[in-house]
């Protein structure tokens, strides 16, 4: 019995020594932040809310589509363009940190420009539908227009944004 209290006092020494040696490692950034995964986190993070974005910038078209005699309703087309909004700016703001750890790699800035253009244009897009969806009588017409606005300029940051992903994955060193 006593040997094993002795073994579990040593784990747990080891596992504290283990967790307090890694916090410096993790509390920096640069070439590091590769390996540690940061830029998977802060891309897949992008990514998601960019696709989040287009789903909805496609998602509503269908609807008003089906509504009868496309009257739409202005709840609906509200919470529509709130979403994609929301997506659009959490997208940018993953996308501005991945900016700040690639500032002396031209490559990735020229990505990031890329994508940076394409956010904006889907920002602007989107600042047209909100302000058609805030009318009581929503143009249907308008809005999906925007839309198609919204979706074209995601699918060219979505693309650009892969191929950044892809360098940077390719750039990661083999793990042991």
């Amino acid at each position: 019995m006593r040997c094993i209290n002795t073994s579990l006092a040593i784990l747990a020494v080891m596992a504290i020594a283990t967790l307090l040696g890694s916090d410096p490692a993790f509390a920096q950034r640069g070439a590091g932040a590769k390996v540690r995964g940061e830029y998977n986190f802060h891309g897949g993070a992008a990514a998601r809310s960019m696709r989040g974005a287009r789903a909805y910038s496609r998602a509503y078209p269908r609807y008003v589509r089906t509504a009868p005699k496309q009257e739409v309703n202005a709840e609906i087309a509200r919470e529509a363009a709130d979403s994609i909004g929301l997506y659009i700016t959490k997208a940018q703001k993953h996308m501005a940190w991945m900016r700040k750890q690639a500032a002396n790699d031209k490559e990735s800035l020229t990505s990031l420009d890329v994508i940076d253009k394409n956010l904006a244009a889907a920002a602007k897009s989107h600042k047209e539908m909100h302000e058609t969806c805030l009318k009581d009588n929503v143009d249907a017409a308008a809005s999906m227009e925007c839309c198609k606005g919204i979706d074209g300029s995601l699918s060219k940051a979505l693309a650009e944004h892969d191929k950044l992903m892809k360098r940077w994955v390719a750039a990661k060193p083999a793990s042991k």
